[in-house]
C-alpha cells in the first residue's frame, strides 16, 4: 500500500504490486471510486484499453493487499485499523464481480 499525502491531509491509495519500489498492477482507491489496472508511465493505463482480465487481476491483486495491510494492523493491536482494511479487502472483492 502507498498513500498520498496533500499536506496532513491523506489522498489517494494505492493496493497492489510493486517492483523495485513502482508500482505494476493495482487499484487506486480515490476516495469516490477505483482506478484498476496495469501502470504505465507512472499512472494506470487506459482502462477503455486495458485487458479485462488485467482489470481482475488487479482487484485480486488489490485485495490481498488491503488484507495484508489489515493484518499488519491486527498485530499491532489496532483492532479499528484492521477492520477498515478487511471490509476495504471485501469491497474490492466485489468489483470483480
Amino acid at each position: 500500500m502507498l498513500r498520498r499525502w496533500d499536506g496532513e491531509r491523506a489522498g489517494a491509495a494505492f493496493f497492489g504490486r510493486l517492483r523495485d519500489g513502482v508500482p505494476e498492477i493495482g487499484v487506486i482507491d480515490l476516495g469516490d471510486g477505483f482506478k484498476a489496472g496495469r501502470f504505465s508511465s507512472g499512472d494506470i493505463g487506459d482502462e477503455a484499453a486495458a485487458e479485462p482480465q488485467d482489470r481482475i487481476d488487479a482487484f485480486r491483486i488489490a485485495a490481498e493487499a488491503a488484507r495484508l495491510v489489515g493484518a499488519k494492523y491486527a498485530a499491532e493491536k489496532n483492532a479499528g485499523s484492521a477492520r477498515h482494511y478487511e471490509e476495504l479487502a471485501k469491497t474490492l472483492e466485489l468489483q470483480i464481480d
